[in-house]
Parts: C-alpha cells; structure tokens; sequence
C-alpha cells in the first residue's frame, strides 16, 4: 500500500535524480599512436558518439602529418553539431577538444600550452600538450603526452610527468597551474612498460590471464611508490596490451627489436578536492597543533617516567607537498649508535629545548619521541575524526601505549596505517561520483599503427544548473523583412566588463567556426550591449546569433534568429 507519505519520500527521489541527472556532463577522452601513418579508416568508433557525449577529448602521439588527423575528427564531429573548442599540435603530437554548442555560453577562458621533454627539453617529440577552461563551475584542463620509451626508463617518465606538472602555467586566478584545476584529464602513449620477460608476458596474454600483469604494470607501480600520477584515477583495466604490435595485423612484435607487450596508451584523470582532503587527513595536525595526549581520553600514556617533555615538543614525521597533496616520507628506524664504555652517571632529564642538548641525543632517543609523536597526533586525529575508525582498527576498548610500542614502532606503525587507508578509503568513497567511468576499451580494429588506440567514456560532475555569464536577453529572435532587428546582452554583476574587441556575429545556421561562417557582424561599442541591423537578409531561414568574447577566446552567447 503506498501512502502520502511514501508519495512525499517518491518525489523527493525523483527530485534528486533530476538534480543528479543535472550536475553532470559527458566525456568522451581519446589517445591514438598513430605511428607515423595518415588516417585510413574512419575515426567515427574512437569518437563514441553513440553515448553522445557532451566533451570529446581527442590526443594523437607520432602524426605523420599533423593537419589530416584533426581534419578528419573535425570534419565528423562538426556534422554531429559540436564545436572546436580549441587545439593545440606540439612538433608530431596534439591534442584537440570538441563540445556541444549548448555547453558554449559555460565554456570559459579558454587556454592552451605545452611542454618539451624531449632531448633534455630541447625537442617536441615528447612532452604534453594541454587545453584547458572553465566548465560551468569547474576548472578543467585536457593533458595529452608521450612519455620516454623503453623497460628501463622509468625514472625518466616520472621526471617528465613532474615537467609537465610544474611547468604549464595559465592566465586565470582561479586556476594559475596545471596542477591547481578542478579536474585532470590526463591521456596519452605514457609509455610505462610491464615488468617482466618477454615470454611470460606472451603466454599470459595467450592463456588470457593478461590481467594477472596488471600487478607488474609499472604505472601502477609508480603510483603506489608516490613517484608519479599521484592521485589519479584510471578505469578498471579489462583489455589486453596495447602495445606493441605488428602494423595490419594483431600479432604482437615479431620483428628483430622483439619488444615485450605493455599497457602503453591510457586515460587517467585527477580531482583536486579529493586531493586536497586526503592531504588534511594525512597531516595529523600542523605547527600550531599544541596539544598533548594528556588531553585525549581515548589515549593513556604510562610508564614514561623518564621522558620531561610533553608529546608536542618534538617533531613529528616529515610530509612534503607533492603535486597539490601531502605524502609520508618513509619512516626509516635510525641505527642506534655504538656506545662508548664510560663511568656511570646521574642520569640527566634532556630539556628538548636546550639545542646542544637536542643535538648529542642519541637515535635511540630521537625514534623515541618521534614515535610519541606520532602516537600524539593520531589521537588528535583520532579525536577529529570520530572514534568509529579507531574502534575499528583497535577494537573499542580505549588505546593504552606502552614501552614495547616505542620499542617496537612496527607494531604502532601497523596501527597508523591502518587508519590512514580507512581515511584514505573513505575520502575517496566520497568523491567516486565526481568522474564515473562508464566504458573503458582499447579499438583492436585500428591496424595501422604498432598500438591500439584507448578511449574512456566519464561521466563528470559540474554544476549545470548555474547561470551564464553573459547571454543574449532573449533565447530567440524574429526578424520580419522590413523592420529593424535590435537585439541586447545581458551581463551578469560583477562579471566582467564589454570590451571593444567583442562583437556579435549573425551565423549560417550549420555553423562550426564563427570566424569562417558569419553573415555579418559588429562589434561593441563604447560598452553598450545593444546592437541594430538595418538589412533583413530578404529571404525566410532560420539563422544564429553569436556574441564572441575576445577575453574568452570563444563564443559565450547563443540565440536563435527567425527571419520571415
């Protein structure tokens, strides 16, 4: 029997799939070695517009001609009405996005860059190119990269990544670095190898456990070590090698160089706000935290007699800021040095303050209070935090640290880790449905080239219901022959100012580049956002209005023109 108020509990469920269904946008993102070959078969599979995606993203490493690439995918998806947001082409790589007219007026600021790694920096061969904007309330930044090949490279690929990371700035205060946007789409022939022999890595892909390499993978690998990509996100990974195999065919190598096979091509992507809150949660308190264990009751201190500071005196372990999050340093157990046989003394109280003091400890006393530090400031965590993730680990009986703790930090360390990925695990969980992968496949009918192309099809969160910036004060205009069309912009307060740059275009109605597909146009002026035709262009169609903002790079108002 449904009641009035399961009909109440119904509609508000409605209501936030409605909202859910809103704040999200769909993303198509594309990475294709081409291998130094020009497009032979149509690159319509690689672009999924059958999930017709709101973004399409779309790299290319290893060109053999710059131009016929872009012109292809630009010549199918202006058919399909979306427009080139912008594109970028470094020596034989590029990276070009593509959006819906309807995304337009919320595409933003608009900026392109990229970075050399090749031959110490020198050459274009290797590096990244990136697109980056604001989309609705989010800033966005688009990455394609070809990284250094061979097994042995690795260290060399990471080094790259951090370049490429550090070095891209923008010209917006919301977003100055690449490293500071909202979301990280970062796509393209990374070169990370499989860490094992030739023969093992084949007959795994032969007896189809090539999944059970994904553990040797060394992308993976570094990620785990913190060495690169930390914090990205990559789909689960169901399709074999994409790399390397014999061109026209889907044999892996079999010329003299014999390589091994290797996930080369993926698609991985980045969320600050997830960054930024697993890095608060793994700080365990800062310079200004004063507080001691004392002070938390699910904590008991005992048989410390000896020790004259409070748990707050002594530094805790180092953090680092990498990549727009904190990471642990490796917490290493200092070898005690060897003791000198001498008389016996009065034992002295060590005043953590006195430096000379401080600095004639000896390491068995410094791992000492360190690892009371650490004890001190997973309590203040602890306490932060709830204690649901404390019983959890410990049982809900309340800690009681002794000696043998500090005597072995193993055992408290295993404690501290603990609760780490349980915050990790949760931080994470929280923001899963920022970017959702739906489908994540390689494109094995691609055979002209020695790799596979790989797309991801996201889905990501924006906030769709916000207002434009600027728009045209009707959705639609009707202009009769003989009359005048006067049409006015709408500029939201505190936006920005109308420059003398800006103008409004009437537009061919299958339009795709307002500079190539314009009737005729003006530009503002003296700041008015009013504009008058006086010449109908005597025929009944169907035309647009663009308004094209020269501080956008981009066209950021739409309407509909009716001419009769």
């Amino acid at each position: 029997m449904i009641t009035r108020h399961h009909n109440v509990l119904i509609v508000l469920l409605l209501l936030q799939l409605t909202h859910d269904m809103a704040t999200s946008l769909k993303v198509q993102i594309v990475t294709y070695n081409t291998g130094n070959t020009r497009p032979r078969e149509s690159v319509t599979p690689l672009l999924g517009l059958a999930l017709d995606p709101d973004i399409i993203s779309v790299g290319f490493e290893e060109l053999g001609d710059t131009d016929d690439w872009e012109n292809e995918v630009d010549r199918i998806l202006s058919k399909q009405g979306y427009y080139r947001i912008k594109l970028v082409t470094m020596s034989i790589m590029q990276i070009v996005v593509f959006a819906k007219k309807e995304h337009l007026p919320f595409i933003t600021h608009i900026q392109t860059e990229y970075t050399k790694t090749g031959f110490g920096g020198t050459y274009g061969n290797k590096g990244g190119t990136s697109v980056r904007f604001r989309l609705y309330d989010k800033t966005v930044a688009m990455v394609n990269t070809h990284l250094s090949a061979h097994m042995d490279q690795v260290q060399i690929r990471d080094e790259e990544y951090w370049n490429i990371m550090s070095e891209q700035d923008f010209d917006d205060p919301i977003s100055e670095h690449l490293y500071d946007h909202d979301y990280i789409f970062w796509s393209g022939d990374l070169n990370y190898r499989i860490q094992l022999g030739n023969e093992e890595v084949r007959g795994a892909i032969e007896a189809g456990k090539h999944l059970d390499l994904l553990e040797h993978d060394q992308l993976h690998q570094e990620k785990q070590a913190g060495h690169a990509f930390i914090g990205f996100h990559e789909a689960d990974i169901t399709f074999p090698p994409t790399y390397k195999f014999d061109p026209e065919t889907d044999v892996y190598d079999t010329s003299s160089k014999n390589r091994v096979p290797a996930w080369c091509d993926r698609v991985q992507w980045r969320i600050k706000a997830e960054r930024a809150e697993i890095a608060h949660a793994l700080n365990w308190g800062g310079e200004d935290d004063s507080s001691d264990l004392s002070s938390i009751s699910s904590f008991t201190l005992s048989d410390f007699s000896d020790y004259s500071g409070s748990a707050s005196d002594v530094s805790g372990p180092e953090y680092c800021e990498v990549d727009g999050g904190c990471t642990s340093k490796q917490y290493r157990t200092p070898t005690p040095q060897k003791k000198k046989k001498k008389k016996k003394k009065k034992k002295k109280q060590i005043d953590i303050s006195d430096d000379e003091a401080y600095s004639d400890r000896s390491a068995w006393e410094i791992m000492r209070k360190r690892t009371i530090s650490l004890m001190k400031k997973t309590a203040v965590y602890a306490a932060s935090t709830g204690s649901a993730m404390l019983r959890s680990a410990t049982g809900s009986a309340p800690i009681k640290v002794h000696k043998a703790d500090v005597a072995d930090p193993e055992r408290f360390k295993d404690l501290l880790n603990t609760l780490e990925r349980e915050k990790v695990s949760l931080v994470k969980e929280k923001y899963e449905n920022c970017v959702k992968p739906l489908v994540y496949k390689y494109h094995p009918e691609y055979k002209q080239s020695d790799h596979k192309p790989v797309s991801a099809f996201l889905e990501v969160g924006v906030d769709t219901t916000m207002e434009p910036v600027i728009r045209f004060q009707q959705d639609k205009y009707t202009w009769k022959k003989g009359e005048k069309l006067v049409v006015s912009l709408v500029v939201r307060t505190g936006a920005w100012s109308l420059s003398s740059w800006d103008w409004v275009a009437i537009l061919e109605p299958n339009w795709t580049d307002p500079h190539k597909h314009y009737i005729t146009y003006q530009y503002v002026a003296k700041e008015t956002a009013k504009f008058t035709w006086d010449y109908h262009p005597g025929v009944a169609k169907t035309l647009n209005l663009v308004f094209n903002s020269s501080k956008m790079s981009a066209p950021v108002a739409l309407a509909v023109l009716e001419c009769q």
